[in-house]
């Protein structure tokens, strides 16, 4: 959202002396690649969390020669709908251990004996529909049994998933299975909660994630929804699963003005689950977002293949990733709503081969034979993955003026990346700026990819003779910098980035009230300095900028977030504000106080991000 630029006073300090002469309304990009950055004691980027397919290696009609491709592309796996239930499907008497038991040679051969098991992998969501799963009749102890000597009989320890989610987005069909909604999800809660229990209890090492919540409302109804449904699960069954599970959907429209989660709400929705996890269990569970994508509408032939139609979903991959890749400390595993080739669509009659709208394939018309394609072409949904293909290494320091431009860099020996995303509906220059004295640089390779509304995405590959001093972007476009130095990028100094979280959370909004949050830290000092991030929930007409003060020190209240200003969401604006803190005023022991000139909404959460600098790392 861009109403009044501005300038930020955390870490960007370090570079102000770079920003004079630059336009006022240009944002700069400040980039330190000799400066790591730790999360969680890691700085290397983890592809596996980010980079996967919402597949298996056995999905249906792939080949070697498909596995191969994601293999070059550096994609991994993902999810799949053949959890336990897939081969008995919602109904009594299920089989018992010892037949189960009985039945682990035979299933395990066949899944070795399958020409593709050399792709096999571990990493991955298994799950099943929630129809096929659930039902109000049966004992969740028993399914909980039944589910798990599946896991535990019928895998191995090499090729046992690591990621289990019993019911595929069950809350919004609890309608189906009873009229009392709420005594439904609390069943349904219930037996994600002892599926949980029984593989403790067995030390298996899958991980259970849920509910797998579809579509995240979670400040509706003054928070109602959040207490109803996420809240109530993580109270029932957080001890016994292993991390949060919600998709990350945007809506955009072929015409009309996007409806995006992406943004500062889906960032809101996240500080808000780790706030509550924080306070319950001391630390937050790890995110397991099962899908992340958009639901692209509004076509005027549906869902039907075109290169546009195709190309609809791709700003949204890149607006959560760059959402994601700055929580990997508290993410398990993320998938982008990409699947790979779907007979089960394209064979129906009246989809007349037309590939499901997230297909990284589509069958060849004119290959039909016996009824069955011969030939696969490419949708544009590849270029997600080409994008990000070559993108590896340690996280360096950057930071940008402008909140609506998203920025990592990694470096891996001589080797950098410089990632943009622009959330704005609108262009937007950028100019680069680099501390320190670097290496001569060998090569530059710039990709870049924008979607232009209503048209088949734009994506370049092009190597360059020199390093942009500027770039304009175009609107939610993603632009990737590869820059390769002469010699090795040699780290000179490290900052540890930690979230702090404060116990007080969805307070009411009073006028010219103070709302005070406590935030207690580890390692904070002088010398450090953050971002806080402070969401609430209020109608489009109230103030979205109260008065704020951090240890007394009052902070200037941007007007200014990433993406949009949620005018056309039902249910008012939901989102975070990232404020920079500058170095001198955290401490320990932190408060913050926020007031709104007018009454209504909450303060959902208050996070701290600090930046610590690392010494003897």
């Amino acid at each position: 959202m861009k109403n009044k630029r501005w300038i930020c006073i955390s870490m960007a300090m370090l570079f102000l002396p770079w920003l004079k002469g630059a336009a006022q309304d240009m944002a700069v990009v400040e980039v330190d690649l000799l400066t790591r950055q730790l999360l969680g004691g890691s700085s290397e980027l983890d592809r596996s969390k980010y980079i996967n397919v919402h597949s298996h290696y056995s999905a249906s009609a792939l080949t070697e020669e498909d596995l191969e491709q994601l293999k070059e592309l550096n994609v991994g796996f993902g999810r799949s709908f053949d959890g336990p239930f897939a081969s008995h499907k919602n109904g009594t008497n299920y089989p018992d251990t010892a037949t189960i038991q009985a039945q682990s040679e035979e299933v395990l051969t066949a899944a070795e004996s399958n020409p593709l098991f050399p792709y096999h992998t571990t990493r991955r969501i298994m799950t099943n529909n929630v129809n096929d799963a659930f039902n109000m009749q049966d004992d969740p102890k028993e399914m909980a049994r039944y589910a798990v000597d599946i896991l535990e009989y019928h895998y191995n320890d090499d090729t046992r998933p690591d990621f289990y989610s019993p019911l595929s987005i069950p809350f919004v069909a609890a309608g189906k299975f009873g009229e009392d909604q709420a005594m439904v999800r609390e069943r349904m809660t219930a037996l994600v909660a002892e599926i949980g229990k029984e593989i403790d209890q067995r030390e298996l090492s899958t991980q259970v994630i849920g509910y797998t919540s579809a579509w995240p409302m979670m400040h509706y109804w003054d928070f109602q929804h959040w207490r109803e449904r996420m809240q109530m699960f993580m109270d029932t069954a957080g001890p016994h699963i292993d991390g949060i599970c919600f998709l990350m959907l945007d809506a955009t429209h072929m015409k009309e003005r996007d409806s995006r989660r992406s943004g500062s709400r889906v960032e809101a929705l996240m500080d808000l689950i780790e706030t509550y996890g924080a306070i319950k269990w001391g630390e937050p569970k790890p995110h397991a977002i099962s899908e992340y994508g958009d639901v692209s509408h509004g076509w005027p032939h549906g869902d039907r293949y075109t290169p546009a139609r195709s190309s609809a979903e791709l700003n949204s991959y890149n607006h959560f990733l760059f959402s994601l890749l700055g929580r990997q400390d508290r993410l398990s595993i993320a998938v982008p709503f990409l699947t790979t080739k779907s007979p089960w669509f394209y064979q129906q009659p009246r989809n007349n081969w037309q590939p499901f709208s997230a297909d990284l394939w589509r069958p060849d018309p004119e290959s039909i034979v016996d009824d069955k394609p011969t030939r696969f072409l490419e949708t544009e949904k590849m270029e997600f993955y080409r994008l990000w293909r070559d993108v590896k290494g340690h996280r360096a320091l950057i930071n940008c003026t402008d909140p609506d431009i998203s920025t990592y860099a990694f470096t891996d020996e001589t080797e950098a990346y410089i990632c943009l995303n622009n959330f704005e509906d609108k262009q937007r220059e950028v100019a680069l700026s680099f501390k320190g004295k670097l290496p001569n640089i060998d090569r530059v390779e710039l990709k870049r990819m924008f979607v232009p509304k209503q048209q088949a995405v734009i994506y370049t590959k092009t190597e360059i003779d020199q390093l942009p001093q500027t770039l304009m972007m175009e609107p939610h476009e993603t632009i990737i910098i590869h820059i390769s130095y002469a010699a090795t990028l040699v780290p000179t100094a490290y900052i540890k980035t930690q979230n702090f979280y404060s116990k007080d959370f969805l307070l009411p909004i009073t006028a010219d009230k103070p709302l005070e949050f406590f935030i207690q830290t580890t390692d904070v000092n002088a010398a450090s300095s953050g971002i806080l991030r402070i969401s609430f929930a209020r109608e489009h007409n109230l103030s979205k900028k109260p008065q704020l003060k951090v240890n007394e020190h009052e902070i200037d209240f941007p007007d200014d977030w990433l993406g949009g200003d949620q005018a056309n969401k039902k249910g008012g604006f939901f989102g975070a504000v990232a404020v920079p803190i500058p170095t001198g005023i955290l401490k320990k022991d932190n408060k913050v106080s926020l007031t709104f000139p007018d009454s209504g909404g909450r303060v959902s959460t208050v996070v701290l991000e600090a930046d610590i600098p690392v010494s003897n790392f």
